[in-house]
């Protein structure tokens, strides 16, 4: 296997909000009673953790915004059709498929958060809904994170890029002679 080099790409504030906010879902998740204060407090720092990363998604460092990884049809056809041929391009930042993932786990996040706080206020909205749109969020966010989970350990394999310890470091790895589709 040839050398490689390192690449920044992960800001502190990402690789901050991506630890921490695994460390608040296992907390809510599996751990902490619902309904409980504590868990009250767990989803409120996931509410602002997540109002935090949606600012940084539109003026943050460059693979930290949405514009740069957003999953357009053009670049997720391009990503697939690549990836069918056995090509597995090399994305500096989020490829379009864990675009799409990051979408559907922010999504289920904010809605989680939403539902989760709106259950306080039973006069303003009904509480049996929220709570069930609540658990809904919260299971889709658990599916989502699985396959996270296993989508990363995949893609490591075919592209040797070091995905967990890039968002520890904030450095990826790029294997000598790989293009980088979106380098910056």
């Amino acid at each position: 296997m040839g050398s490689s080099k390192a690449i920044r790409v992960w800001d502190p504030l990402i690789r901050v909000f991506h630890w921490a906010t695994v460390l608040l879902c296992v907390l809510n998740l599996f751990i902490l009673e619902e309904g409980r204060r504590n868990h009250r407090y767990v989803g409120y720092a996931l509410a602002g953790l997540l109002v935090l990363r949606i600012l940084w998604g539109l003026v943050g460092s460059d693979y930290a915004r949405f514009a740069q990884w957003f999953p357009t049809p053009a670049r997720l056809g391009r990503y697939l059709q690549a990836s069918w041929q056995g090509k597995h391009p090399y994305h500096a930042g989020h490829n379009p498929l864990g675009a799409l993932m990051i979408l559907m786990m922010l999504t289920c996040l904010v809605g989680t958060a939403v539902t989760g706080i709106m259950t306080g206020y039973e006069q303003l909205f009904d509480e049996d809904l929220m709570e069930e749109l609540h658990e809904f969020f919260a299971k889709a966010l658990q599916i989502a994170i699985f396959i996270h989970v296993l989508a990363v350990i995949v893609l490591d394999r075919l592209t040797r890029s070091d995905l967990i310890r890039a968002m520890i470091t904030g450095r990826k790895r790029v294997p000598a002679g790989t293009e980088i589709v979106d380098k910056r």
